[in-house]
């Protein structure tokens, strides 16, 4: 049966936000891509409780993808008042603010804070900018699943927003490129685990031969401990996908011809958790849930 390659991304950075918590109606609102009703759910819960971080960092969020940056920044700020972790800063809900000088002011408080709870950035400045890359790389991803969800994968705003995606994936790795040809791959102790994120993210995004003139340069900085081995697994299996070669590590997930997912084609499966923990991944049984797969293959060890 003919195959349908599904674009497969992953953020690989803890949400702060998020971690061990239940949707409340008001995200339920926002993941269903109903801003308005999410906004007056999550106002009414601010009032109530405007210490509740969470909601108060989710109501940015729903501002930020509303476009309405003023809202957005008041309660981005609120949220983030005694936050030192770089969430917000690599947040592809707040594509629409990054353009805006307050920004870059934010940004600044936000790197002041990390760095007196953590330590100093050896290159901060190439951090904000690799996260702002990161920003446009994660962007539309949720306009994309709203629209498939409602129009179809066929949809001609489907295709609008892909050729937005391809027009900014463009841009980043003309200057991701630049950046490895003028100090090499941008490493963790330099930029940060999440800014460097952004490199590998970029490249998985790239076609095939740049990907494959990459894959070196990070397998190198991955064996430093300055590139996550995890991430160098999905871009080994983005690869062998491509080049027609069954997967490593399950990473990668297709459509068949009626549009449902499935694990694409991979080696030994009964021992792909076993290569997943190795590499840093999680059991395939839970990275498959994110698109409704259940993963029933009896695991082994060799």
């Amino acid at each position: 049966m003919k195959q349908f390659s599904l674009h497969v991304c992953l953020i690989l950075s803890i949400n702060l936000f998020s971690q061990n918590s239940d949707p409340s109606p008001a995200d339920l609102h926002l993941k269903s891509g109903q801003l308005i009703d999410a906004i007056l759910l999550y106002d009414s819960i601010y009032n109530i409780d405007p210490n509740n971080r969470l909601n108060t960092y989710n109501y940015a969020c729903a501002y930020a993808l509303m476009g309405n940056t003023d809202s957005a920044f008041k309660y981005l700020h609120i949220a983030t008042d005694s936050d030192s972790m770089v969430q917000a800063l690599n947040d592809p809900d707040f594509y629409f603010l990054i353009d805006d000088n307050r920004w870059t002011e934010f940004e600044n408080q936000m790197i002041a804070k990390i760095e007196a709870k953590h330590q100093k950035y050896a290159n901060p400045e190439l951090s904000k900018e690799l996260w702002r890359m990161k920003i446009k790389d994660q962007a539309f991803y949720y306009h994309l699943k709203l629209a498939d969800k409602q129009n179809g994968m066929g949809s001609p705003i489907i295709k609008a927003l892909w050729e937005l995606k391809h027009l900014i994936n463009d841009e980043n790795l003309d200057r991701i490129e630049e950046i490895i040809a003028e100090i090499g791959w941008p490493k963790r102790s330099a930029v940060g685990g999440s800014a460097a994120q952004t490199v590998f993210l970029i490249i998985q995004h790239a076609d095939l031969e740049t990907q494959k003139k990459y894959l070196p340069i990070m397998k190198e900085a991955a064996n430093e401990k300055e590139a996550s081995w995890s991430s160098l697994a999905l871009l080994i299996d983005r690869i062998e996908m491509r080049e027609g070669r069954p997967q490593i590590y399950g990473s990668q997930i297709s459509r068949d011809q009626e549009g449902n997912y499935k694990v694409f084609e991979m080696i030994e499966p009964e021992y792909v958790n076993q290569r997943r923990k190795e590499v840093g991944l999680p059991p395939l049984e839970n990275y498959v849930k994110n698109w409704g797969i259940t993963w029933e293959v009896e695991q082994k060890t060799k």
